[in-house]
């Protein structure tokens, strides 16, 4: 995937992701709420964006899916361009976390990097590298880095059933893009549970984690709360406070303290 450039708060509003079409859209049952019906294939027209890029503070990255940033689409139903299901954009847990950074670091710099298609459904490609889809990313050097994702990877991975079967594992990628965004180990960095209850890849998470010394987020409580769901079974409003809420237990004191 070519790497696109930083692009302000003030261009966020894009035009309609890229078009896909699709024969069928299902919506699962109703107490499936681990059913994910969003294809992870063109979700968004860009990847990568950053705000506020003139502030020299704190730089914090986030790393997600379609519940960090989901452009429209109306095929499915969808016709916003935040993440998914927020009611409004000052809702998703990007721009929650956001508001908390800015009130006590003014200075921050936060970036998003949407990795569906990129690592999701690609790390285990023999082709598949962080040089050619992440490098704009790597230039961002963060200071936190919140790894928030795994939804789209595909279910034959974690049935271990993968035909082909993977060039490398779920955590071999995430251990490799870990430090290719952070070569110098410095950064605070986050490997959290994803909101869909997926139980090889928090394993693969937090063995990462634990190898790297890293924080691995626990999202238990807060997935299994049928209050927390929203539309397309990805978190409402209040799962999206609830989420934001734990990653700032984690990163505030590091956003506090960076010079």
């Amino acid at each position: 995937m070519k790497n696109t450039p930083l692009i302000s708060l003030r261009r966020f509003v894009l035009a309609v992701g890229a078009a896909v079409a699709f024969c069928a859209y299902a919506v699962p049952a109703a107490d499936d709420a681990q059913a994910n019906p969003v294809p992870a294939i063109g979700q968004n027209a860009e990847d990568q964006k950053a705000f506020d890029p003139v502030k020299k503070g704190p730089r914090v990255l986030f790393v997600g899916n379609s519940i960090t940033l989901h452009s429209p689409r109306p095929q499915i139903g969808w016709t916003n361009n935040w993440g998914m299901a927020a009611s409004a954009r000052d809702k998703d847990y990007v721009h929650l976390l956001q508001k908390k950074i800015a009130a006590v670091r003014p200075d921050a710099h936060c970036c998003l990097l949407q990795v569906a298609n990129t690592f999701e459904r690609a790390f285990f490609k023999k082709d598949w590298s962080c040089e050619r889809n992440f490098k704009r990313a790597r230039e961002f050097k963060p200071d936190v880095i919140v790894f928030f994702f795994g939804a789209n990877v595909p279910k034959t991975y974690n049935a271990g059933t993968m035909s082909p079967a993977p060039a490398r594992t779920f955590g071999e990628a995430l251990d490799a893009f870990r430090t290719y965004l952070d070569p110098e180990g410095r950064a605070l960095v986050l490997f959290s549970q994803g909101f869909y209850i997926r139980p090889k890849l928090d394993a693969e998470k937090e063995a990462v984690a634990k190898k790297r010394g890293d924080v691995f987020v626990n999202m238990e409580d807060i997935r299994a709360r049928k209050d927390a769901h929203g539309r397309f079974n990805h978190p409402g409003d209040l799962g999206m406070e609830l989420i934001a809420e734990r990653f700032w237990q984690h990163i505030e004191k590091r956003v506090r303290d960076v010079r």
